[in-house]
């Protein structure tokens, strides 16, 4: 069973309040803004935000939105170069007992605000021998083990087709642009494989020799809902992921998570390639 259903969600009427919702919440926003964000960026909170403090212009409380399934987080709407860019931190996870509609939300009220081109930034835990604690990876695919999708029930045909082609979720022009900005800031850049799991706990030694053998190199409880929810909306997506922890496979005791310098380190090293992505990525030519 899933950790919270929404009957809703299985219906044309719950459909359609749910899109209403959505509408009247990106008005609210965009009411707030002199011009509408091409670009939304959405992280995980313990990551801090991507916009510096210098090129935020406005700034909303997440719950001031009308219907927002949550009231953690400030919406922050700044310019990078000539790009409005709307960010925001992702506190809803499925295995909070959030439904995949509420974790998706955010994406779909970016959407309908205007955004076309979205970077999502989470944490996960290497399972490939080569990725460390504190290495950042770019999304090159991945594989939903979460047994849920936030696509179930009536389709909203203004927001997408009922079948969106998954094939390659992750748009190739910004991930090249993740790689040349990576090189420019000397930072290191990882590529590999992000395996869903529902979460919370952490996978067993079976669970992370299943996920290597299945060809994953990280193993997190987030980031796909937002990726198909953008893509069915026809939304560019790139996303990357900080592993915080790594399982050795002969050893039954993952290293602890730890907030230590390193991962400190890392965290800076990840808002400033998002930076450097927005700034520096052909984003009008993002398909």
């Amino acid at each position: 069973m899933p950790p919270a259903s929404d009957p809703s969600a299985l219906t044309a009427q719950g459909t359609a309040a749910y899109r209403q919702q959505i509408e009247e919440a990106a008005e609210t926003l965009l009411n707030t803004l002199p011009s509408a964000p091409t670009v939304g960026i959405l992280y995980a909170p313990s990551l801090g935000s991507p916009l510096a403090d210098r090129t935020v212009t406005h700034s909303l409380p997440y719950g001031d939105l009308p219907h927002a399934p949550t009231a953690d987080g400030t919406i922050q709407v700044g310019a990078v170069e000539d790009t409005t860019v709307a960010a925001l931190p992702q506190p809803l996870h499925l295995y909070d007992g959030h439904t995949p509609r509420e974790v998706t939300f955010p994406v779909r009220l970016l959407a309908t605000t205007g955004v076309r081109t979205l970077l999502l930034a989470g944490t996960a835990g290497s399972v490939s021998p080569q990725f460390g604690r504190g290495d950042v990876m770019l999304l090159t695919d991945h594989i939903n083990f979460q047994g849920q999708n936030p696509l179930v029930g009536p389709n909203v045909e203004d927001w997408g087709p009922r079948f969106p082609d998954m094939t390659a979720p992750y748009n190739a022009s910004l991930q090249r642009a993740a790689g040349d900005v990576a090189r420019n800031i000397g930072t290191p850049l990882r590529k590999g494989i992000y395996l869903a799991r529902l979460g919370p706990e952490d996978e067993t030694s079976a669970e992370h020799r299943m996920a290597r053998r299945l060809g994953a190199n990280a193993v997190g409880a987030g980031l796909v809902p937002e990726v198909i929810a953008a893509r069915h909306m026809d939304v560019s997506v790139l996303a990357l992921a900080l592993l915080t922890r790594e399982h050795p496979p002969d050893s039954s005791t993952p290293t602890p998570l730890a907030d230590d310098r390193a991962l400190d380190t890392a965290r800076s090293r990840l808002r400033r390639l998002l930076g450097g992505i927005v700034a520096q990525a052909e984003l009008d030519d993002a398909p």
